[in-house]
């Protein structure tokens, strides 16, 4: 009988499972790893616990996320990962790519001290990328230090949840910053232009958010010369923003708690334009909307707008949503418009969908919420749409009554409209679709004809609509359920299905 003893060699082998893996090897598979683990990892074996001990699977970029309802031990042993993470770094001089804190003030105990001595060794290697994020931080808030502010190889900075203290004569200097994102902010009140000199001070920056930095009552941005994008979301103190940005291409406004007043100069060049602005008026937006002539695409949300008037040739996507009691009159002139959006709790105008140069449309997405579905209206929709490569339509159904069509008025109809490619519908609290189907079918016969719900995607055998001449009209080739969540992969599953029906229907 052979001896049961296995060299120690061996038996670290067999814990490894990888034996055959070099060192190297190993480095970069445990650089995959997140802090936790590996710190796991380090009981597993001798090889591995030297291996990891030697600091060189520490790879650049660091990532450490503090994990919520953890005990004291493992509390501890996560923020003692940290610190002997960049404790090797430096002392193995390896460069630092990326440094990202994601840590709770609340359960960080006499773990705080440490912060400082983190971020001054990350500076000191020199990373590129900073990203520094403090929960709970109410009570007492981190203060950010003074040395971030001239981190001269930092090229991108995200700040979130800390306060920001810019006094007397600080120096700030990151001649190398190209992406600043603030978000949640703190300043004194004697400091509440703290944010304003950080952006100042900041010229090469191409990429700017703020957002929810509520002690900010002002804000001008000026003097970037390469600023393409800029986002100002939630802030509640808000009043005035005034930009003046010849390069500036991307441009997202939220609104605050009372709206704010909005100055944009020297932004002729601007792309696209979000706008969440409740309070804007008639005049000021009009005016808004003179000022970019090349602007492609225009989101407006949560507007109370009474009438809104859009007249732009190089508009190419445009987004509206209006709020439950907005009764808007909508003029539209947009004779180059690609795609168009709307959701409301009103059926949108005959008029303004007929101003839309139905010719260029190549996606209509129109959402409906606690709206009758109107035949007659739905039948002159579809009849300016139907040279649209894509419509769908978004239905919010309140009972099976909304969509039962009297007998009566059956024969007067006109016949349902044709040529429309592809209808897709999205349908809410509805029990049947084949009364959906049915009710469609009466106002037009679309090629393919898809809905989005939870149920499984399968085939459906509608019911052909009867004309006032009792002839019976072709259904569309193919009718299918469409998961509401569907990828890309899964619609060319669909989109296959659907041409594989149309040759069989042809045959």
């Amino acid at each position: 009988m052979q001896s049961s003893a296995i060299p120690i060699m061996e038996e670290e082998e067999q814990i490894n499972g990888l034996p055959e893996l070099s060192d190297d090897l190993l480095i970069r598979i445990f650089g995959l790893l997140p802090v936790e683990e590996i710190a796991r990892a380090k009981s597993v074996s001798k090889a591995w616990h030297k291996l990891l001990l030697s600091g060189f699977c520490f790879l650049p970029p660091l990532t450490f996320e503090q994990p919520r309802h953890l005990n004291g031990t493992t509390n501890s042993s996560f923020f003692d990962s940290i610190d002997s993470s960049l404790k090797l770094h430096y002392q193995k001089h390896l460069p630092l790519s990326k440094l990202r804190l994601r840590l709770d003030l609340k359960y960080i105990g006499s773990w705080r001290s440490k912060i400082d001595s983190w971020i001054d060794a990350a500076l000191e290697m020199k990373v590129g990328h900073l990203d520094l994020c403090f929960l709970y931080h109410y009570i007492n808030p981190y203060i950010l230090p003074v040395k971030v502010l001239s981190a001269r190889t930092i090229r991108v900075l995200y700040l979130e949840e800390c306060r920001l203290e810019i006094r007397g004569d600080i120096n700030i200097d990151l001649p190398a910053l190209r992406k600043l994102c603030l978000r949640g902010i703190w300043c004194d009140e004697e400091d509440e232009q703290a944010i304003q000199k950080l952006i100042s001070s900041c010229p090469l920056i191409q990429d700017l958010k703020i957002s929810s930095c509520n002690e900010m009552r002002g804000l001008h941005v000026s003097g970037h010369v390469n600023l393409q994008r800029l986002s100002v979301v939630s802030c509640i103190k808000l009043r005035r923003i005034e930009i003046d940005e010849p390069s500036l291409q991307y441009l997202d406004l939220h609104h605050g708690s009372f709206g704010f007043y909005m100055v944009l100069k020297s932004c002729e060049f601007l792309k696209e334009l979000i706008l969440y602005d409740r309070y804007i008026t008639k005049n000021m937006f009009i005016n808004l909307l003179s000022r970019l002539p090349n602007l492609e695409r225009l989101e407006i949300n949560d507007t109370l707008l009474g009438r809104i008037e859009i007249s732009h040739r190089q508009l190419k996507k445009l987004d509206l949503s209006l709020t439950k009691t907005t009764e808007a009159i909508l003029k539209i002139d947009t004779p180059n418009l690609h795609s168009f959006r709307y959701y409301g709790y009103k059926m949108p105008l005959i008029s303004v969908i007929s101003s839309l140069n139905p010719s260029s449309l190549q996606e209509v997405n129109i959402n409906f919420i606690h709206s009758r579905f109107s035949i007659l209206q739905s039948k002159e929709f579809f009849e300016m749409m139907k040279e649209c490569q894509d419509i769908k339509l978004n239905l919010h159904i309140k009972s099976k009554q909304e969509l039962i069509i009297p007998k009566k008025p059956r024969p007067i109809l006109s016949p349902p409209v044709y040529d429309i490619k592809h209808l897709h519908l999205l349908v809410y609290n509805c029990c049947r679709y084949q009364f959906i189907i049915d009710r469609m079918f009466w106002m037009c016969h679309p090629q393919i004809l898809s809905f989005s719900s939870d149920t499984e995607p399968r085939f459906l055998k509608p019911k052909s609509s009867i004309t006032s001449s009792g002839t019976k009209k072709s259904t569309p080739s193919v009718v299918f359920l469409v998961p509401p969540n569907a990828g890309g992969i899964i619609w060319k599953r669909f989109k296959l299905m659907a041409m594989k029906a149309e040759r069989k229907s042809t045959e």
